[in-house]
């Protein structure tokens, strides 16, 4: 288990459960652009597959990452024959055109306010880049985004991933878990999820100092 790619992974799903909730989006029909195909853009579509999301479009700083694309590293060749089955090619301008979902795991500024009116009406954005995001939150919301996240603590919706890694090993070494499985991954998710009764646009992921949060991870390793 690796904080910054499976840690990230499972808070980002943690957000998007809520963010579903909110925006009446359905997992297996939702569209998800990810910019950013280094260790945790890899660990966060991996995770995403594996709970249902089916069609993704992951973007590295040459656009589209698609089945046949020439001189593709072995981590990314993978992740083609995972995702953008429509061999969507182009920039992200082009290929975030209708998406419902951004999630950025890449560098600041990449996001422009034109990009995000061309997504959905209300589109998630998830911009995790640290400390400068892909778009700023304010930005993001006057371009139309209805749920934003940032890696931040001084904005709302922070995807932290302390949220996971204490609970996480406490309910491991509680257990005797030997093998941590995506299985679990999603057990934490939706369990961290669970702890927003009401989530509101602003709040869709607990506080990392919420008590009940490492008691509430521990309980889904098992």
């Amino acid at each position: 288990m690796h904080d910054d790619q499976h840690g990230a992974a499972t808070v980002v799903l943690t957000g998007l459960i809520n963010a579903f909730k909110l925006s009446g989006l359905i997992k297996d029909k939702v569209r998800v652009v990810v910019n950013g195909a280094g260790a945790a853009g890899a660990a966060v579509t991996k995770l995403l597959l594996k709970y249902g999301v089916q069609n993704i479009i992951v973007c590295d700083s040459q656009g589209a990452i698609y089945e046949g694309r020439p001189d593709l590293a072995e981590m990314k060749l993978k992740l083609a024959t995972l995702t953008n089955f429509g061999k969507n090619k182009g920039k992200l301008e082009d290929v975030i055109k209708k998406a419902d979902v951004f999630i950025g795991l890449s560098a600041p500024g990449v996001l422009k306010v034109e990009m995000i009116k061309s997504m959905i009406t209300k589109p998630i954005i998830f911009a995790l880049a640290n400390p400068v995001p892909e778009i700023m939150p304010d930005e993001a919301k006057k371009a139309g985004a209805f749920i934003v996240a940032t890696g931040r603590s001084d904005f709302p919706n922070q995807v932290n991933n302390a949220l996971v890694f204490p609970g996480l090993f406490r309910g491991a070494l509680d257990n005797k878990v030997k093998n941590i499985t995506d299985e679990m991954f999603i057990r934490v998710a939706e369990n961290l999820a669970g702890l927003i009764k009401k989530p509101t646009p602003d709040m869709i992921l607990p506080d990392v100092f919420k008590k009940k949060v490492v008691k509430t991870v521990a309980s889904a390793i098992y």
